[in-house]
């Protein structure tokens, strides 16, 4: 039976950033790569990790930031300039408004592509669902999967992807909640929202505009000992952090968790790979 593999893409936060592109991984099942988030960069990151973008046939949003999203419309048009035939994107409520209004945007540059010859399926035909309440979200992949809202300011959630024996969990952008804590129990694989690790950015900041914004952040992300709490709280095996605000500590960050969680700690980073059963990590 094939094994699950977590491919992290993109590991960063809506600052720029040129070492972290915006939020994105792939989860991998034998030739099935199911992509989640969807952040600027992700088409590239995917041929640079060496999966073809028009292999993609189900695209999961956590949510409608711009940060998750921006790269989409490279995504939803390159991939189907490049053979894709068939997509299904599941996401909250937004993602559909957001889809058509793409579609409307470049409706001439679509027209013109399929008079040369391009079928438009692939792309006029995209299925959009829209999750409305935690629970079972039903496809055809050969997966198990769960949602369950987190906590940030835009309907949010996270997602469980299992098989029988494997399990990955991706909790989108949350503070600390008991829904990621049990979506996330007993799971091979926990990515975790980190976004609150020690930065330059914000650290030792005279700024009043900077520090009022850290203070609100406290309420939408994590930090990585509240990611280590959850993941130990969670009986987690392997806990990977993400959404890196630039410059941060990564030893600090990395210390921070371990101190509290008994797992293996992954500070993320662009184009790792991670295996659950043999916990085997390299860089593309």
């Amino acid at each position: 039976m094939d094994e699950l593999k977590l491919t992290l893409l993109g590991t960063g936060s809506p600052r720029p950033d040129l070492e972290r592109s915006g939020p994105s991984q792939v989860i991998s099942l034998g030739d099935t790569h199911i992509l989640v988030d969807c952040g600027e960069g992700t088409t590239a990151q995917l041929m640079k990790a060496g999966i073809a973008p028009q292999s993609i046939q189900y695209l999961f949003m956590t949510h409608i930031h711009s940060d998750h999203i921006f790269g989409y419309g490279q995504f939803l048009l390159g991939g189907w300039g490049l053979g894709r035939r068939k997509l299904t994107v599941i996401g909250p409520k937004g993602m559909k408004h957001f889809h058509e209004t793409l579609i409307n945007l470049f409706k001439e540059d679509i027209d013109y592509r399929t008079s040369l010859g391009r079928p438009g399926n692939g792309v006029r035909d995209v299925e959009i669902i829209e999750v409305e309440e935690a629970g079972l979200v039903r496809t055809d992949l050969p997966l198990k999967i769960t949602a369950a809202e987190m906590v940030h300011n835009v309907k949010t959630f996270g997602f469980r992807f299992e098989t029988d024996d494997q399990t990955v969990v991706i909790s989108g952008d949350t503070a600390p909640t008991p829904n990621i804590i049990e979506l996330s129990r007993n799971a091979d694989i926990l990515v975790m929202d980190a976004c609150l690790a020690p930065t330059a950015v914000y650290r030792n900041t005279k700024s009043a505009e900077l520090q009022e914004i850290w203070n609100s952040l406290q309420k939408e992300h994590c930090s990585p000992e509240q990611a280590g709490e959850i993941a130990q709280k969670a009986g987690v095996k392997t806990l990977v952090m993400t959404h890196f605000l630039p410059n941060i500590d990564e030893d600090e960050t990395y210390n921070e968790a371990v101190n509290v969680f008994d797992g293996e700690v992954i500070v993320g980073e662009d184009l790792l790979v991670i295996e659950p059963k043999a916990s085997a990590i390299e860089s593309v």
